[in-house]
């Protein structure tokens, strides 16, 4: 049997079923902050992060290079791995993707790269998904298309705690963000092929609760639901009120509450709070 690495970056949220794998690493995201540098994830915990973004500090950020994807290739390739499968948050969002591909290329072990086209808690399911059926197919080409055939599946549903942030980070315009300061709107935010795209605008977090019990309705009533999966910023207690939601439907889906991740919540702030699922 081939011994195979899995590769992410911090921007996934990895559960303690990934983060006790010893196969899986992660290569972190670096961040800035009042002019020092650190590794997320390393030496800045998800916790200390949200404390930077409620005092109004903006990191900046910064892709893990092709440089350091090499390094980590190289070591890989020493520890006689025979492949690696390295996925990464949406190469629409970020360069992160990209930088994989070429250090990839410079290699002498074969990395088969994956554009996740999510981040957050959706790209740790797709790595799940994918290190089972590599167990059970052991193809490489054959997990890769069953992940593409998984992420139609994949509906992901976020509300923006802070339009300042998704300007600030280059994800609203400056009349979007004017207009929707001036109105009191947060949008709804979903991906679409690895985009972020604004699917609805409402005031109040009850319009926002039962726009997203109306997409969950529509899902349930075209087929079932595998897993149900809730994002939180600052802690949560921010979930409680839609995981009685969910509950309420008497949906027979597995359900967890995850953190919103480093780049979820540096582009949407830490109020942000998001629901997704995957269908059958």
């Amino acid at each position: 049997m081939k011994k195979v690495a899995w590769v992410t970056d911090s921007s996934a949220v990895l559960d303690e079923e990934l983060r006790n794998n010893p196969h899986v690493y992660v290569l972190p995201v670096h961040l800035i902050i009042n002019g020092k540098s650190y590794l997320d994830g390393v030496d800045l915990t998800t916790e200390e992060l949200v404390r930077h973004l409620d005092n109004g500090e903006v990191p900046s950020s910064s892709q893990p290079s092709v440089g350091d994807f090499k390094k980590l290739y190289e070591r890989l390739a020493k520890e006689e791995y025979d492949l690696i499968f390295s996925f990464h948050v949406s190469n629409e969002l970020s360069g992160t993707y990209s930088s994989s591909v070429q250090a990839g290329k410079m290699v002498g072990i074969p990395v088969f790269s994956v554009d996740s086209s999510f981040l957050s808690y959706p790209l740790t399911l797709l790595l799940k998904k994918a290190i089972k059926l590599w167990d059970f197919f052991q193809e490489p080409e054959i997990v890769i298309q069953s992940i593409h055939a998984i992420k139609s599946k994949l509906k992901v549903f976020v509300w923006i705690g802070s339009l300042q942030q998704l300007h600030k980070s280059g994800r609203l315009s400056a009349s979007k963000y004017f207009l929707g300061s001036l109105m009191k709107i947060k949008p709804i935010v979903t991906i679409e092929n690895g985009k972020l795209e604004i699917k609805a605008k409402v005031r109040t977090w009850k319009q926002a609760t039962d726009k997203i019990n109306s997409y969950l309705k529509e899902s349930m009533a075209s087929g079932k639901i595998e897993e149900v999966f809730m994002l939180y910023g600052r802690d949560e207690r921010q979930t409680l009120e839609w995981k009685e939601m969910i509950q309420a439907e008497g949906l027979d889906a597995s359900l967890s509450a995850n953190p919103l991740g480093t780049a979820l919540a540096l582009h949407a702030g830490t109020g942000t709070v998001g629901i997704g699922w995957l269908e059958k």
